[in-house]
This record gives C-alpha cells, structure tokens and sequence, in this order.
C-alpha cells in the first residue's frame, strides 16, 4: 500500500508538471526554432533563439528585416541599466515614428494562448518596429523585480495592483511568479510581441549596459556601438 501511494503521488508530481518550480518554458533549450547570431563589432556576439507564438506577424517581419540586411551598420539606440538594450535597424533617423494604427501595441495582438513572457533575456519589438526595425532586449533582473515589490510594499501596494492600475495589465500569482524567477519587465507584457530569447552572450549585454555612457534622456549610447551583421545560424 505505502510503495502505491509513493507512485500515486509521483504520477500526480509529473502530470503538474514535476518541473521544480515556476519558471518561463521559453529558456528551455528545445523551446523555439530559428537561432540568430547577433554580432557587435570589436565586442563579441550574442545567440537569440527565435519563436513565432506569441505574433507570427512580428516574427514574419523580423525574420525579412534579417534576410534583407537591415540590421547589418545598426547602431545600438539605448541602453538603460536594469531595463533594456534597443537596437534600430541600418539608416533610419532617430525621430522615425511609426504613423498611426501600425505601432506595434496596435498593430499586434497578442496570442491569449501564449506562454511567452518578456522575461529577463528576452527580445521584443519596440512601439516604431514597423518604421524603424527597433527591438528591445529586455534586462531587468530578477533582483530588480524584487526591489520593485519591496518598494511598493513600503506604499501598501502590490505588485499586482501596480501593474493593473498603472498599466491596465492583469497577471495572477502564478504568472507573477514567472518573474519573481526569471526577472523582467512584466509592465510590457500583452503591450509588444516577444519574439525571441537569449542563450548566449547576455554577459556582453550586460558589460555594455555597465560601461555605456549615454548622451541624455534617450539614452542614446555617447560611443557608436554598431550591429556587424545579424543572420540566421540555423
């Protein structure tokens, strides 16, 4: 009878999930298909694993702007430490805006399904991705969502009630967890496409994040930090 319980609970163990904990699915190794080698010139490379679920559309997009050499003389148009990364595509002058109905919290919708999340490492397309190429890699640690929480709980507030009142964003605790283990910006989340992970190369992310010095309020790299070439590894 005892060893027919240890395998009852086993089984339930594993039909949850038996995972360990609550982490984003989208860091697994097996998790996506096209992989993408982002090289920063004179400074090393960086391995993005792409995937399509959370907007095809975006995906699609992304996936021709590589094919058709638009990153290829990028620069790097901001850093900010504990948030993001953001690259725009070859040529595109700063002040391009995307005209209305094509920003991309407009234009795309995000899959309800989807269990994509903007995660620690993760690259999501910019509001003017459709005019100027942009994508964001997102850096905000999990350190940094637990200094956020501290600092709403010192003003009574959750986490939770922060995100839906400022943002109009609602997530529930399990989802809220995701964050708490990978890190994040959960405020962008159903507001950009995800379209891709890091799994290599977020050290050199960071040593940029750590030595940039930036222009003024935009953020804008005072070094040009320059884009050698994008392409689809396999």
């Amino acid at each position: 009878m005892r060893k027919l319980l240890i395998l009852l609970i086993c089984v339930a163990l594993l039909l949850s999930g038996c995972s360990g904990g609550t982490g984003s699915s989208q860091t697994e190794p097996g998790f996506g298909g096209n992989v993408i080698r982002m090289g920063i010139k004179d400074l090393g490379s960086v391995d993005i694993r792409l995937f399509d679920n959370d907007s095809s559309e975006a995906y699609n997009l992304f996936l021709e702007k590589i094919e058709d050499g638009s990153y290829k003389g990028a620069s790097v148009s901001a850093v900010i430490k504990d948030y993001l990364f953001m690259v725009r595509a070859a040529g595109i002058p700063a002040d391009t805006e995307a005209r209305e109905g094509m920003r991309a919290s407009e234009l795309f919708k995000r899959d309800p399904e989807s269990e994509v999340y903007p995660i620690y490492g993760s690259v999501v397309v910019s509001e003017n991705f459709t005019a100027d190429g942009s994508f964001m890699i997102i850096t905000s640690s999990k350190e940094n969502i637990k200094e956020i929480e501290d600092m709403l709980h010192y003003k009574g507030l959750t986490l939770s009630e922060y995100l839906l009142n400022a943002y109009g964003i609602k997530l529930n605790e399990e989802e809220l967890d995701i964050y708490r283990e990978e890190g994040g910006a959960p405020w962008l989340y159903g507001v950009y496409p995800c379209i891709g992970q890091v799994f290599g190369g977020m050290e050199l992310i960071e040593r940029i994040l750590r030595e940039a010095n930036t222009a003024d309020d935009s953020y804008r790299p005072v070094e040009d930090l320059v884009i050698s070439d994008i392409e689809i590894a396999r």
